[in-house]
């Protein structure tokens, strides 16, 4: 995740298998399944820390594109969730990670990005159910975390990693949890929201949005009590902002996800990014800030042609 990047079009393939993999316990897990995610290549653009590739329309931006880049490896790699069999709504649940490479032996060797080994972006298919977590990885090399799903219904799990010496990556796995969905929301193009002691803007170039063409979304955050501008983000996950972008479709994959990060802009009160939408449609955004330690994650709507 790391300067200015794009979700391009790379097909999942997906295949659940019974499997054996125990994140926390055998006991925990006793019962479960394993569902496999194929990679989709991230093309990077400068950044601390990591190998330069291809950079994608500003020199300063960060998003994050699929699609392989000249000269990167291309190591296939693919990522197997590991869940119980039932999954019961409002009850934690352990979740298994294991990357593997082409011939299904463990990835371990990670870089860390943006402070992380690997980022977990739980979204639920319907788009009204969103989550940011950080598995942690055991001795085995596999990832766990848990998760609460708020209802039933069907689920996408992006993880976004790199493997040392190769380049960024996403695999959507797919999960169902037991239960009926909550009833459909509605679809709203407003551009503020309130949450807490927070009201966060969206401010677009323009409402007429095209598909395949750079655009930056700016972001103004303001102190309900003052009413005055936000000075006191810190920084989360190395950087003050992260936006989530997740094209509204029956079952979201890797060509579906964007992940930016606010260009640098020293002593503006507005936080930019830059990216790209590839296709026409509708897109779901969560904007994530860090207030005195408390991450609030504001939601919107834009429609691209």
């Amino acid at each position: 995740m790391n300067r200015l990047v794009i979700a391009v079009a790379i097909a999942s393939s997906l295949l659940v298998i019974p499997g054996c993999y125990s994140p926390t316990s055998e006991a925990s897990l006793k019962e479960s399944v394993e569902v496999e995610g194929m990679d989709s290549n991230h093309a990077e653009g400068m950044g601390e820390g990591h190998d330069q590739h291809h950079q994608q329309h500003h020199p300063d931006s960060h998003s994050e594109h699929s699609g392989d880049g000249p000269g990167e490896p291309q190591n296939a790699t693919q990522a197997k969730l590991t869940v119980p069999s039932a999954i019961a709504a409002n009850q934690p649940v352990a979740l298994g990670i294991e990357i593997q490479d082409s011939t299904g032996n463990t990835v371990s060797e990670f870089d860390i990005v943006h402070e992380k080994k690997l980022h977990l972006i739980v979204v639920s298919d319907d788009l009204q159910f969103f989550s940011h977590l950080h598995p942690t990885q055991n001795q085995a090399g596999q990832f766990q975390v848990e998760n609460t799903f708020p209802s039933g219904g069907n689920y996408t799990l992006f993880a976004d990693y790199k493997p040392t010496g190769d380049a960024q990556r996403v695999s959507a796995l797919k999960t169902t949890v037991a239960g009926n969905p909550p009833p459909p929301a509605e679809m709203t193009l407003t551009r503020s929201q309130t949450l807490g002691n927070t009201k966060v803007g969206l401010m677009l170039p323009t409402e007429k949005i095209s598909a395949g063409e750079p655009i930056t979304l700016a972001f103004d955050l303001e102190d309900t009590k003052t009413q005055t501008p936000v000075t006191d983000l810190q920084p989360y996950l190395g950087e003050l902002g992260h936006l989530v972008i997740v094209k509204q479709s029956d079952s979201p994959t890797e060509a579906d996800y964007i992940h930016a990060h606010p260009m640098p802009n020293p002593g503006s009160e507005t936080l930019e990014f830059m990216t790209q939408f590839p296709e026409a449609g509708n897109y779901k955004m969560w904007g994530e800030f860090n207030r005195n330690g408390e991450i609030i994650a504001a939601e919107f709507w834009v429609t691209v042609q």
